[in-house]
């Protein structure tokens, strides 16, 4: 079983896996992510990647889900420096800790 997993994403909004030649939902594609697989996700008729904006709608629709995604006072900081602070976070500290404490496959 291949690790990447690419889907094509229709301008309906219908995601189409390419490896099961079926259509699948936000969640059957976190599930494939949470099995380890890695996915993605390119525009039909444009052929951008639009992977990026895919997970961002799946990790949105699990916090509207839990009513919880970050701390109120993180959001308003990430509102109010734009993405410079997130650009910082993820490219220093969130990446030294995964790259310290995920194991290897």
């Amino acid at each position: 079983m291949p690790n990447r997993v690419k889907i094509k994403k229709y301008a309906n909004r219908r995601l189409y896996d390419m490896e099961k030649s079926a259509y699948v939902t936000l969640n059957q594609v976190a599930d494939l992510i949470r099995q380890g697989r890695h996915v993605e996700v390119i525009d039909a008729k444009t052929k951008e990647d639009v992977t990026a904006f895919i997970l961002t709608q799946i990790i949105l629709d699990e916090a509207k889900n839990k009513n919880f995604l970050l701390p109120i006072p993180v959001l308003h900081l990430i509102i109010q420096y734009g993405d410079n602070i997130l650009g910082d976070f993820f490219e220093h500290s969130f990446q030294q800790m995964l790259t310290t404490s995920v194991p290897h496959t």
